[in-house]
């Protein structure tokens, strides 16, 4: 045999493709994923925080026990727990919606008027007294109540942040594809 022989293939040229399929997937899974942690949190949350009394009658409570007097009366969260299930408004209310235009993206939301005060807390006006705003009097968001935030939905996504970094990441492996480029 002589030294000089060599084998020489054309292979043509090639490209790498992605496809989303997988990772839409993928995204709406763990979305799904996140509610249902973010649902538990709340479902199972016993509070620790203020006792509230409620005339029998007045609000629809789900947990609370009847006290002297017939009022209903239940215990709220403390600052930075998750909120606790009264009436399963807020557990009802979380929602995974696909998001964009070419649904790349995942939307995690609560339709409940209280959720996002419930996450993120709230500054609000005095105790016992009518909005003066309404009247032209201007008062300082300072003086107000402080309600602290309840996270659920960000402990929840941070609880599965892992998962769903390990879920994604794969999907976007099998979406890579060698596609052959005509010439």
């Amino acid at each position: 045999m002589a030294g000089d022989s060599y084998l020489e293939i054309d292979v043509g040229t090639y490209a790498l493709e992605f496809g989303k399929k997988n990772l839409r997937k993928s995204l709406r899974v763990a979305g799904r994923e996140v509610i249902v942690v973010a649902r538990k949190k709340i479902r199972s949350a016993s509070g620790t925080g203020r006792l509230y009394y409620a005339p029998k009658g007045t609000v629809r409570v789900r947990g609370g026990s009847p006290s002297k007097g017939g009022a209903i009366r239940y215990r709220a969260s403390a600052p930075g727990q998750a909120p606790v299930n009264v009436t399963g408004e807020t557990a009802g209310s979380l929602r995974v919606m696909s998001g964009g235009r070419n649904k790349d993206s995942v939307r995690l939301f609560d339709a409940a008027f209280q959720a996002k005060i419930l996450e993120t807390g709230a500054v609000g006006g005095r105790p016992g007294r009518a909005n003066s705003r309404s009247k032209g009097k201007h008062t300082s968001l300072s003086s107000g109540r402080v309600m602290k935030p309840r996270p659920f939905l960000t402990t929840a996504l941070a609880e599965k942040s892992a998962d769903i970094s390990r879920r994604l990441s794969d999907a976007a492996i099998r979406d890579v594809v060698l596609q052959r480029v005509k010439s």
